[in-house]
């Protein structure tokens, strides 16, 4: 029996049919697998560096404001903060204090006058002590001397009249060996006398010798009186400044034109040795400190150009430079950066934004950062390519490998050569890619 013509065609019709839902539903199961990417050629551009920090400006100069101590506080006229003038008055001490304290100065100065005249009479009676000593010295030894000499001159006539009597005796014809022999005993005995009359002169000299000496040794010095005459050049010193704080009816002006930093006193308080508060001079202008994370030496450096930013006062401040680049006191992690600022450029403690941007050469071959990715420690890009398939012509994520010259937070500068100026170079994708992963571009 033969078949019709269009009953052949049917079941052909259905097969094609068929394979036209299955292309469709495959091409649709694949758009929901296949990774959507965005791309972008390589272009030509310069890399740039920029830093950017808030910081607060500072006093570039503090002066610190002080006053005698024991002074008592009766009014703080300034806040930290305010702005003064030369002249303006800071604070106000308590003048009855004041005044009982230059009072209590002159009396101890009449008290000084009058131990010191007491001290100088006692030193002038002393000195007389001592000269009165030193001739009674004098004379003794010259006393002792002379008795010394006389005795010893007695002692040689003595002894030379003993050897006289001897000689002549023992020249007469008759001898008495007794009388002989007395007399002999008579000039040892003279002898004896004479060494005993020199003896005792020299035990006489040196005595009197050392009893001179003595006295020619004065007591140690006494600096009582020099003591006295140096507290009193203090309490006039202080005196002076005492009177000085009076003329001004107790009022502590302002030296120089600068702002309150700092109030370290409270009324009521009496003063000490620590200043009682602190002014930045606002003459010498002033200082913008901010931190910024350590790693940013190579652009942080000083003489580099920086630009301030102050938003509430709507001003932007260029051609400023970095001062210091030092690391931070508190925190190792970080760079503190000093950039000195003229003078009513800001004001102390108005808060700003710096910039620092740094521009190298310029290159061929640049791509946005997010396209550029690493894996042990090559760095490498993903580029549109086109694959035959059972389903035709598709497009495929291809990696390239890729020398980096340069980079930012931005883009990235490569060797020429690594790309072409028609790569399709993905910079963003829906999904994980990886090499020959499908693909397909970003229609919106």
């Amino acid at each position: 029996m033969r078949m019709r013509g269009r009953d052949v065609l049917r079941p052909l019709g259905i097969f094609l049919a068929f394979m036209a839902v299955c292309t469709m539903l495959s091409r649709a199961s694949s758009s929901l697998t296949v990774a959507v990417v965005q791309t972008a050629s390589p272009t030509k551009m310069v890399i740039s560096h920029k830093v950017t920090a808030v910081g607060k400006v500072e006093e570039d100069q503090e002066m610190a404001v002080s006053t005698e101590a024991g002074q008592k506080i009766a009014q703080i006229w300034v806040r930290e903060g305010q702005t003064v003038e030369p002249g303006d008055v800071l604070l106000q001490l308590d003048l009855r204090t004041l005044k009982g304290q230059i009072a209590s100065c002159g009396e101890g100065l009449e008290k000084i006058d009058l131990e010191t005249a007491g001290l100088e009479k006692a030193a002038q009676i002393q000195a007389q002590k001592e000269d009165l000593a030193v001739r009674r010295a004098q004379e003794d030894y010259d006393l002792a001397v002379a008795k010394g000499d006389q005795a010893v001159s007695q002692a040689a006539w003595e002894w030379e009249r003993a050897v006289d009597r001897l000689n002549g005796y023992q020249q007469e014809a008759e001898i008495d060996e007794g009388e002989e022999s007395a007399l002999t005993e008579a000039v040892y005995a003279a002898q004896k006398a004479y060494e005993e009359a020199m003896d005792a002169r020299d035990d006489g000299i040196r005595e009197a010798a050392r009893a001179l000496e003595d006295a020619h040794v004065q007591e140690p010095s006494d600096n009582t009186i020099r003591l006295k005459e140096i507290e009193a050049r203090e309490i006039r010193a202080q005196m002076k400044k005492l009177k000085k704080i009076q003329r001004t009816g107790g009022k502590i002006l302002s030296p120089i034109k600068g702002t309150v930093t700092k109030i370290q006193a409270s009324v009521g308080e009496v003063t000490a040795e620590t200043p009682l508060l602190f002014l930045a001079d606002r003459t010498a202008g002033c200082r913008f400190i901010a931190q910024a994370e350590k790693g940013q030496e190579e652009y942080l450096q000083k003489g580099v150009s920086v630009t301030l930013t102050n938003e509430q006062k709507k001003k932007t401040s260029k051609d400023l430079t970095i001062d210091s680049v030092k690391a931070d006191p508190e925190d190792p992690d970080l760079l503190e950066v000093c950039v000195r600022l003229p003078a009513d450029l800001l004001e102390i403690g108005d808060s700003a934004k710096m910039t620092v941007e740094k521009k190298s050469g310029t290159y061929n071959t640049c791509i946005p950062i997010q396209a550029l990715h690493q894996a042990n420690g090559t760095y490498f890009v993903y580029v549109i390519r086109e694959k035959d398939t059972v389903l035709g012509e598709q497009l495929v994520a291809g990696r390239v490998s890729v020398t980096v010259q340069e980079q930012n937070e931005m883009y990235a500068a490569l060797d020429d050569g690594c790309l072409s100026s028609d790569d399709k170079v993905i910079q963003n994708a829906d999904k994980t890619i990886d090499e020959d992963s499908p693909v397909r571009l970003d229609a919106s």
